[in-house]
């Protein structure tokens, strides 16, 4: 008996570290060891200060996973592919950090979400959801036919369908409903500030989606900035995005005295007129002479 309850201890004990798992992952097209390491990397990545970057070694990630060192590496290298993460060598020794590219996934999961939606599916995916276990009376009810690709999105089942959602995507690749230019310029962002973030984000291929302009006016406010002058930032330093701890101060004192009043050329002529001598008054007696 005394070994059983030892037993069964050690089992409660096992079952008290269990590790987050988003089965979405697995549809953006991260496969399963994909989907477990950028699980654990969003949750890591939650308690950083460090802009969001972090590091854990090779064995930290098998403690935690159960993924060997080979397990890792193939879905570092898938992750880093997708642009769903960023590793760095930083530090002496040197020690390899990560940081979720957090716009890239939240983008992906939306057009996931908005593609499950076109097609109609019986059970759509829900993105607070875990797990879901599956039973037999489950296994009746109508599934999606298309598969999941590594795109983050469904592939359409015929040239209609394919065609349709081309139509529904512009220049930005945002939806057809979100237009970044009206946006911008809805909260103050001047037409050429505006034109040019657009140009900046679409040559990195980087769509401008209203939660990237939300999460970028939440920097912009914490760095207490105008959104236009972030963006002007932006613009300068060559950054997709914005963020408060980055340095960016040397760059907005540079555009403040670019676009502080210049003198006029009459006040400036007046300045440089050499002085005309003005001869002293003196008194003798009464009078001035």
């Amino acid at each position: 008996m005394q070994a059983d309850i030892s037993l069964i201890r050690l089992i409660d004990a096992m079952n008290e570290r269990p590790i987050a798992f988003n089965r979405h992952y697995v549809s953006l097209g991260c496969g399963i060891t994909g989907a477990l390491m950028l699980s654990q990397m969003v949750y890591w990545s939650k308690y950083t200060s460090n802009s969001g970057w972090f590091y854990k070694t090779s064995t930290e990630w098998e403690e935690e996973t159960g993924m060997t060192r080979r397990e890792q590496e193939t879905a570092r290298k898938n992750l880093v592919r997708l642009k769903f993460i960023q590793e760095e060598l930083k530090g002496v020794p040197g020690r390899l950090h990560f940081r979720v590219e957090k716009e890239n996934l939240y983008q992906a999961l939306m057009n996931l979400h908005q593609v499950s939606e076109e097609n109609q599916c019986t059970n759509p995916p829900n993105l607070n959801a875990q797990i879901r276990q599956t039973s037999l009376h489950d296994t009746a009810k109508p599934r999606c036919t298309n598969p999941p690709y590594s795109d983050g999105g469904i592939r359409q089942s015929n040239t209609e369908n394919t065609q349709e959602s081309t139509q529904e995507n512009n220049t930005s690749g945002s939806p057809v409903n979100f237009s970044a230019k009206k946006y911008l310029l809805s909260i103050g962002v001047t037409e050429q500030v505006a034109k040019d973030f657009i140009d900046l984000r679409t040559k990195k291929k980087k769509p401008i989606s209203e939660l990237v302009m939300k999460l970028i006016e939440k920097q912009a406010e914490k760095a207490s900035l105008p959104v236009c002058r972030a963006l002007e930032i932006c613009v300068v330093r060559g950054w997709e995005s914005f963020k408060a701890d980055w340095s960016w101060q040397e760059t907005n004192a540079e555009l403040d005295q670019l676009f502080s009043p210049t003198q006029t050329t009459e006040q400036a002529a007046q300045e440089n007129q050499p002085t005309r001598f003005q001869p002293e008054r003196v008194q003798f007696g009464k009078g001035l002479v």
